[in-house]
């Protein structure tokens, strides 16, 4: 009984994908690298690009991409340069910045350009809900976490009932928090958007501090993106 047990168990791992993870440099448009880690699920699927924390590098999310790209999404996350692009604003830097890391992420092989996803905590709320918009015939869902949007961000959201967006913020946020969050929700006419208040954690944290939402965000993207494979 005890052998047949760990027999199985072992085929079960063994039938999981192998997740090559890997650093990588990417170019962006004025030539500044941006260091960044891609996790291939080996095999084809979708992309995700995760917009972490600002005060975070991209190492505090290795956990949850991990999991993702066992799902089969190809996944990219990387850190935010110093400083501004020389004649553009933090905005207009950052975004500029995304674009480069999405045109990297769909040359991937494998990765099918017409299913992303973008998943964003704190500042990077605001990068996901600019990313989102600038792809939008691309995008089917959006994960934001503590942090807020502004009115023609909510406005694009409106627009979009194919883009699916689950909305989380924790006690530890405060009422600013929710104030943040549940606007970008609400706009949303999908009927897979949900809105959550965890107990702890800011940010892309939320998913560590709080297990059983962060396996039901893996679940959101799953659904939004059609994942074939499932733990």
């Amino acid at each position: 009984m005890n052998f047949l047990l760990r027999a199985g168990f072992i085929v079960h791992l063994a039938a999981l994908p192998a997740v090559d993870v890997r650093d990588v440099q990417i170019p962006s448009f004025d030539k500044s690298p941006l260091a960044a880690t891609y996790y291939n699920p080996g095999l084809p699927g979708p992309g995700v690009v995760i917009f972490r924390n600002c005060d975070q590098t991209r190492t505090s999310v290795d956990g949850f991409a991990r999991k993702l790209a066992q799902r089969g999404a190809h996944v990219v996350v990387y850190d935010y340069r110093g400083g501004l692009a020389e004649g553009r604003s933090w905005r207009e830097t950052r975004n500029g910045d995304a674009d480069r890391v999405h045109a990297w992420l769909s040359s991937m092989p494998g990765v099918d350009r017409t299913r992303l996803a973008a998943v964003g905590g704190s500042c990077g709320v605001a990068l996901t809900l600019d990313f989102a918009a600038k792809h939008a015939d691309q995008i089917r869902g959006i994960v934001v976490l503590s942090g807020p949007g502004d009115s023609a961000q909510r406005a694009f959201i409106a627009r979009s009932p194919r883009i699916g967006v689950l909305g989380a913020t924790s006690d530890g946020d405060g009422p600013g928090g929710v104030a943040n969050v549940e606007p970008i929700v609400k706009a949303s006419s999908s009927k897979a958007s949900r809105m959550f208040v965890l107990p702890t954690g800011h940010g892309m944290d939320i998913l560590k501090a709080n297990t059983a939402f962060e396996k039901t965000a893996l679940d959101f993207l799953g659904a939004q993106l059609s994942l074939s494979h499932r733990e």
